[in-house]
């Protein structure tokens, strides 16, 4: 197994078509030092690289905002590791992060709605998995496309900037710990042309009570790493 790995060092989710309410959410960066998370990769959906680049860094600034570091470890699949359960893979600590982006046939499979483009599976301070279905994402870009055209939306915005903000929302989910969604910003739980005008002009963001939360809570996951670390331990299991 290959890995590709970036550092960047400033570092279920339910789509709509209407208009709903203007986020307005600017999340203030600590003084402190950022507190960094490191997210793996799986690009099952075969996402043209230029545009999972684009979706990595989206997300890297949504996080940057929230004074969050990231780490993105881009997983290079191959005929031997290819399947979701493959026994060839990274050992994970509580400090990492597992992004699954499944296409057509895992999507379909999943029992979900339609509308319904990512997930964060399970419950618990120490959840470690994401999934978001690619097809899913690309349906919405060309609707939000179709109503930038039609005059709808004054801005049109990329597949990469919703897959961006896909990740950060079902990632938010497991920093969070919760499972609710809020009433504004990037944690709402319907998108729709108002929030992908937001997203389009980079101001569809985490609250900042919610920024402190995630800072919390990925000092906490390092710490507690680093304390198993230097005790010799193995870090709890994590569900791959």
């Amino acid at each position: 197994m290959k890995t590709t790995v970036r550092w960047t060092l400033s570092v279920g989710l339910a789509l709509t078509g209407g208009f709903t309410g203007l986020s307005h959410t600017v999340a203030a960066a600590s003084s402190e030092t950022s507190p960094a998370i490191t997210i793996h990769v799986r690009n099952y959906a075969g996402v043209a690289p230029k545009t999972l680049a684009e979706a990595e860094e989206v997300a890297t600034g949504i996080f940057r905002k929230a004074g969050l570091e990231t780490q993105w470890t881009d997983i290079v699949l191959t005929a031997e590791n290819d399947q979701v359960n493959s026994a060839d893979h990274p050992a994970f600590t509580i400090s990492d992060i597992q992004l699954n982006i499944f296409p057509r046939v895992m999507s379909d499979h999943s029992g979900l709605p339609n509308n319904v483009i990512g997930l964060a599976p399970g419950t618990g301070p120490d959840r470690g998995i994401v999934y978001v279905f690619d097809t899913k994402v690309e349906a919405f870009f060309w609707r939000m496309l179709s109503a930038h055209c039609s005059g709808r939306m004054d801005r049109q915005i990329s597949k990469a900037k919703i897959l961006g903000h896909a990740i950060a929302h079902e990632v938010g989910h497991l920093l969070l710990n919760q499972q609710v969604h809020s009433v504004q910003g990037i944690m709402r739980g319907d998108w729709g042309l108002m929030e992908m005008r937001d997203a389009a002009y980079g101001m569809l963001l985490f609250t900042p009570q919610q920024a402190e939360v995630l800072r919390v809570d990925v000092r906490r996951r390092n710490t507690q790493q680093e304390t198993l670390r230097v005790a010799g331990l193995e870090s709890p299991a994590l569900a791959r």
